[in-house]
């Protein structure tokens, strides 16, 4: 994988050049995220609280700040299996497919928050550590394509930091048979930007009210 980072003051924005709709409104932001639930990584629908402002021909959700953005180019074919968010941050897919899997479809350990691992007993719910048991179990595995083309498709938010998802993180690939090319920009000081859960799995076609597709 190449990386090429640039290492300044970014007020991240999204700028869609559209028209309002025939009452004025602008439509809200939805953004599929990697979240933290019950120490397991899932993937989960954000309406973004940002306000959308019209300006310079185009409406723009300021989304969040960050210092530094890295180009990413993964070579084709690659798995990279159970992965973490290193940090909040968002993704914009320019080229090639990312498929997340999440939560990690097939773990035989359960680590424990203060980083010991234990190893999870066939039939049991958890794994019993001086006198403390740490929970296993995860919901359902559901897997989310990433690709050049809409709103919808090319962005995504990862923020299942090893810290959050304790037990299972997500899964990772690049099954394309050319290039991934990615911009990862991190979230300043790791701060999440506002939003609601509108629903569990990645956002769909009219997932809430009008959204940007």
């Amino acid at each position: 994988m190449q990386q090429i980072t640039l290492k300044v003051g970014i007020a991240l924005c999204l700028v869609v050049v559209a028209s309002t709709s025939a009452s004025g409104a602008f439509p809200a932001f939805n953004i599929t995220a990697i979240a933290s639930r019950g120490g397991c990584s899932i993937l989960q629908c954000w309406q973004l609280a940002s306000p959308p402002v019209e300006a310079r021909s185009a409406i723009n959700f300021a989304i969040g700040e960050s210092t530094r953005a890295t180009w990413s180019i993964i070579e084709p074919r690659i798995e990279v299996g159970e992965a973490w968010a290193l940090t909040p941050q968002l993704t914009i897919v320019l080229n090639g497919l990312v498929r997340i899997t999440a939560p990690f479809a097939d773990s035989g350990s359960c680590q424990h928050p203060n980083n010991s691992s234990g190893t999870c007993i066939q039939g049991h719910s958890g794994v019993q550590r001086q006198n403390t048991t740490v929970d296993c179990s995860c919901p359902e595995s559901t897997t989310a394509y990433f690709m050049p083309g809409t709103l919808r498709s090319s962005l995504l938010l990862a923020a299942d930091t090893r810290a959050l998802s304790y037990i299972r993180g997500h899964e990772t690939a690049f099954p394309s048979s050319e290039d991934t090319v990615l911009v990862q920009t991190p979230f300043l000081d790791g701060v999440v930007p506002e939003h609601r859960v509108l629903h569990e799995g990645p956002c769909v076609r009219g997932s809430g009210a009008r959204t940007w597709e």
